[in-house]
């Protein structure tokens, strides 16, 4: 089987046990399908910013794709991110319009989270494009610094946002599970810096795969949205 479609399996397999438990481990009943599924697709969003703390763009043993593969899926899953949230919002001001009012002061905090996490995702999709990047930070090793800092801010402010919600977080376990997973991420790019680069012996790294990442992204994409409506589907039945 080729690299790129076990990897696009393997995040569909781990996307869809994420959003299954999220959705049906507290065992509360559904509300509204439109809400449901918005809310839901909140999670998808969760999901794939973990899964950005995991595959960091720095190339894996497996599979064995160039570098630029690595960073084109970082890059195209930050996309898939923001299409996610966007849905999130529209979805949930569509079910709620009375939410709009909201976001005005006096600002409710789970509403303050969720508009800091959307700007801080805006900003760190901006200064990650190349142009940016050069104007903004003078070396990339302020680039990685900054670039980490700004994603652990986004990581922790999404988690505090999703608790704030207790959409499906009541269970103690769940919220325990989330901080957990949350700490885990965060640690994952340090933990990897800090490992020795290995040398390779008679392997040599795929060249020209690049263009496999949108795949994998899209396969990702389709799950993050698909699985919140056959769960919201499922739930008002």
């Amino acid at each position: 089987m080729p690299g790129w479609i076990a990897l696009a399996a393997l995040l569909t397999l781990l996307c869809t046990a994420f959003l299954l438990i999220c959705v049906f481990a507290a065992g509360q009943p559904g509300t509204a399908g439109l809400w449901d599924v918005a809310m839901i697709g909140g999670y998808s969003a969760l999901f794939a910013l973990f899964q950005m703390f995991f595959l960091t763009g720095r190339p894996l043993d497996r599979p064995l794709y160039e570098g630029r593969f690595f960073l084109r899926l970082h890059e195209y899953t930050a996309y898939l991110i923001l299409l996610l949230v966007i849905a999130h919002v529209i979805g949930g001001l569509w079910a709620e319009p009375l939410l709009w009012h909201d976001i005005w002061p006096p600002v409710l905090p789970v509403m303050q989270t969720g508009v800091f996490a959307s700007l801080l995702l805006v900003i760190l999709a901006v200064v990650s494009q190349p142009r940016w990047k050069l104007a903004v930070f003078r070396n990339a090793r302020i680039f990685r610094y900054c670039h980490y800092g700004l994603a652990a801010a986004l990581l922790c402010v999404t988690g505090l946002h999703a608790w704030q919600a207790d959409f499906r977080m009541a269970a103690p376990a769940l919220t325990f599970s989330l901080v957990g997973i949350s700490i885990l991420a965060l640690a994952v790019p340090l933990l990897v810096r800090a490992l020795p680069v290995q040398a390779r012996r008679g392997e040599k790294r795929l060249r020209n795969t690049a263009v496999l990442a949108l795949p994998v992204v899209v396969t990702l994409g389709c799950i993050g949205l698909l699985v919140p409506v056959l769960c919201a589907v499922w739930l008002d039945r």
